[in-house]
């Protein structure tokens, strides 16, 4: 009796309060209210230790050795710091005091720091950091930047990017696949730099000359290129290409299609290839450092230099004596990638006339109208392809307006190939150079096949002003590019079994399991809080990284008893956590089939 009243008072009380509530509601419906909704949660940037039961974690041991043979090179506005890679490490922290102080989380035993004082004293300290988050004591060295560079008398066009004005349009123009690259001046930890941030896939970027590379025999040289970069990434590729035509964007692909007479030079972290020879091993390169490459052609063959040392050489000599210079940057697998340039250079002595041109663009349907003044015309830079698989016959046309004109190869003999990219160039007359209120000039490219339609990687318009009626060189302001914040390492996570071996797709053995969870990546990282396993949504293990501070890499073992969790497919999933609440979660997932 006693438990039904009870309950009868629990209902009614229950239908008073949400009576109440009602009315509350009802009072509001009309009434302005300044209440905001609730703030998001906080971000989880700390890992807490736990265990499950069936699961063993692993634990830290001693702290990690001193990193040894520190070595501290000054450079312009630079220091570049390497030392001795350890077993013990999983990664390293590096710290710059002076006149700024700054912080980097690397894997590898090399890093830089730019944008320095070079009448300024800094100290560098570098530690060990272990999978756990522990630090060594630190080894010390201190410097200060140079002001000095090597013997740049052989380029009579050459620019460092610090006079304020970089890019200069009338020296570098970029050529990129839609859109997917910018350049510009580098600011804060890149200020003094040209930087180039990039998201092209597999496609490379070309940082193109204005001026071209013009040869003249003198104590058996005949002319030379030089670029000074961080560039290759890890994965990437760096490429120099001398085109003797108008060429912005060439082939990149092993299948060929490069001009003929093309002078290319690619340079992967491990080896330097000369045209058509076999790669040449290199010491393998820190994708921090900035190194400073030359391609020396002379009457004997062509070389290649880094840091001032021959590193390769093969025969041949251009049968050319003028050459567009490109300087080419491919990104690693996942496309992204953020070049820092120090210098270019090339030989030269002729420094073509500038004025900013219009943007070209395939998009717009409507014809210009506003002529452009002062100019005696143009010429029509472009870079088109195919689809894969899909011909696409000459002869090639370009409309612009309601006007029609004949293009031409960038170079004569060029062959085109399905799916590969193909300079070609047309040249506009001055009555032809009309442009929309966005100041674009639309065209459209045909083919001789009315059914197929060339793909325009690529175009730039470079005119030719009146010397009588020059107009004022100037252009739009450019954005300036910032290099992306750090992100946690890449994250692996494999089933073994208890001898070591690794679990295929099948069910995995009963009792003991072994999952092994490896982080680790390239570049400059952000802390890690510590790993996290979970099983079906359910946390089962949390092993913290941040001991002495943020972790940055690692490898782990975690021992996963079968009999603890139910037999059939489960979801296992490995994540980590950043320490600073902005870089993103890292996930790795697999499908564990535990056997009944």
């Amino acid at each position: 009796m006693e438990r039904n009243v009870l309950r009868r008072a629990g209902y009614t009380a229950g239908a008073l309060v949400v009576l109440a509530g009602a009315i509350v509601l009802l009072r509001n419906a009309d009434t302005p209210t300044a209440q905001k909704p609730p703030p998001p949660p906080p971000i989880q940037t700390t890992v807490r230790e736990y265990t499950d039961d069936g699961v063993l974690a692993p634990q830290p041991a001693g702290k990690p050795p001193t990193p040894a043979d520190l070595r501290v090179v000054p450079g312009p506005h630079r220091l570049q710091v390497t030392w001795r890679r350890s077993q013990e490490s999983a990664g390293y922290e590096v710290q710059l005091h002076g006149g700024t102080d700054r912080t980097k989380l690397v894997t590898d035993n090399a890093v830089q720091f730019d944008a320095l004082d070079d009448n300024a004293d800094y100290e560098i300290q570098v530690r060990a950091v272990d999978s756990y988050g522990q630090r060594s004591a630190p080894a010390t060295e201190k410097a200060r930047p140079t002001a000095k560079r090597p013997d740049e008398t052989p380029y009579t066009l050459i620019d460092h990017f610090d006079d304020g004005m970089a890019p200069d349009p009338a020296r570098w123009r970029l050529a990129n696949n839609a859109a997917c690259a910018r350049m510009s001046q580098g600011i804060d930890a890149e200020r003094g730099r040209l930087v180039v941030s990039a998201a092209c896939g597999n496609e490379s970027v070309a940082l193109r000359s204005r001026a071209p590379l013009v040869l003249t025999a003198h104590d058996g040289e005949l002319g030379r290129v030089m670029i000074e970069t961080d560039a290759p990434e890890t994965a990437g590729e760096l490429a120099v290409d001398l085109v003797p035509g108008p060429a912005d964007l060439v082939e990149t692909s092993p299948r060929g299609g490069m001009p003929p007479g093309t002078v290319r030079v690619r340079i992967t972290p491990d080896a330097v290839t000369i045209g058509d020879t076999q790669p040449i091993p290199i010491e393998h390169l820190h994708s921090a450092l900035s190194s400073r490459w030359e391609v020396v052609l002379r009457t004997d063959g062509v070389q290649v230099r880094r840091n001032g040392s021959v590193v390769g050489s093969a025969p041949g000599v251009p049968t050319w004596t003028q050459a567009t210079a490109l300087f080419e940057f491919t990104g690693p697998p996942n496309g992204l990638n953020f070049v820092g340039i120090d210098a270019l250079g090339l030989s030269t002595d002729y420094f073509p006339a500038f004025v900013p041109p219009p943007r070209v663009t395939t998009t717009e349907t409507r014809p210009g109208t506003n002529p452009l003044p002062g100019q005696l015309g143009g010429q029509l830079r472009m870079t088109i392809r195919s689809s894969y698989g899909e011909a696409m016959p000459g002869p090639f046309t370009v409309q612009v307006g309601n006007r029609t004109f004949p293009v031409r190869p960038a170079v004569d003999g060029q062959v085109l190939d399905s799916g590969l990219r193909y300079a070609v160039v047309a040249d506009l007359p001055a009555d032809a150079l009309l442009t929309t209120d966005r100041f674009e000039v639309p065209i459209q490219v045909h083919s001789g096949d009315p059914n197929a339609r060339p793909q325009v990687q690529h175009a730039d318009l470079e005119l030719t002003p009146d010397p009588a009626h020059p107009p004022a060189a100037t252009g739009p302001a450019i954005d300036q590019v910032r290099r992306p914040k750090p992100i946690l390492a890449d994250i692996e996570a494999t089933l073994l079994d208890a001898a070591g071996g690794k679990i295929g797709n099948g069910p995995s053995p009963s009792g003991r399991v072994i999952l092994e969870v490896t982080v680790d990546g390239p570049g400059d990282l952000a802390g890690l809080a510590g790993v996290e396993i979970w099983v079906d949504n359910k946390r089962v293990a949390g092993v913290p990284t941040n001991k002495d501070g943020p972790g940055i890499a690692g490898r782990w073992r975690f021992a996963l008893n079968t009999s603890s969790f139910p037999a059939g497919v489960r979801d296992l999933e490995v994540k980590t956590l950043s320490t600073d609440g902005v870089a993103s979660p890292q996930f790795a997932s697999i499908a564990w089939q535990i056997p009944a």
